[in-house]
């Protein structure tokens, strides 16, 4: 368990209870979690939650140059998932008729969701115009290829866990409470283009 733990976490990847249940427990246990911490303390990090306190991750203890350097690649990555997925979580409000953005734990059902586009041609459009995002891009344009390649893709980024795999059910992540903090703080610093403000993110906000 703790050597799985710390692979995920030096690997980038955001550990919550849907992601990996056993291993969210065995770091909510303080003692645990303290170990965990002191271990990856060795390698420059440290142990961080999210805002809402629903998702570990490593981050890390000094902002140093290969540190930075090392970051900014990560917020490159995030650059890239920004707009796809603010743009996913509006549609998924409006696939459900609802007035509240997805939270980690919710669950979508992709019979559900593929019903209710192919219902709605606004909603079609909607889907149809992913193919604008690289990652989102195929040669299939129907609503069922395009729906799985977006659901696939979110899987892959870590927002959703494909929770059964024959009914096609999958969860939202605690990685979404880690999107909506670096979120509210591009938000919050408006006067900030999402290009110049990498070393502020850096700094003050995520890591």
């Amino acid at each position: 368990m703790f050597e799985s733990i710390i692979k995920q976490l030096i690997q980038g990847e955001f550990i919550c209870e849907i992601s990996d249940e056993s291993a969210f427990n065995f770091l909510q246990d303080a003692g645990q979690a303290n170990v965990v911490d002191e271990f990856l303390s060795r390698l420059g990090y440290r142990l961080a939650k999210t805002q809402n306190e629903l998702a570990f991750y490593a981050a890390y203890r000094q902002i140093d140059n290969s540190a930075r350097s090392d970051i900014r690649k990560t917020f490159q990555q995030f650059r890239i998932e920004l707009y796809p997925v603010v743009e996913w979580l509006d549609m998924m409000m409006a696939c459900l008729n609802q007035d509240n953005s997805l939270a980690p734990g919710d669950t979508l059902s992709f019979s559900g969701l593929l019903q209710a586009i192919e219902q709605n041609q606004a909603l079609a459009d909607r889907l149809l115009s992913f193919a604008k995002f690289k990652d989102f891009a195929g040669s299939d344009d129907s609503v069922k290829a395009r729906l799985e390649k977006l659901l696939s893709m979110l899987n892959k980024w870590g927002y959703l866990k494909l929770a059964n795999r024959d009914m096609l059910i999958y969860q939202v992540t605690g990685k979404l409470d880690y999107f909506y903090q670096a979120l509210q703080f591009i938000q919050e610093h408006e006067q900030i283009s999402i290009e110049q403000a990498e070393d502020d993110v850096i700094q003050e906000s995520l890591f």
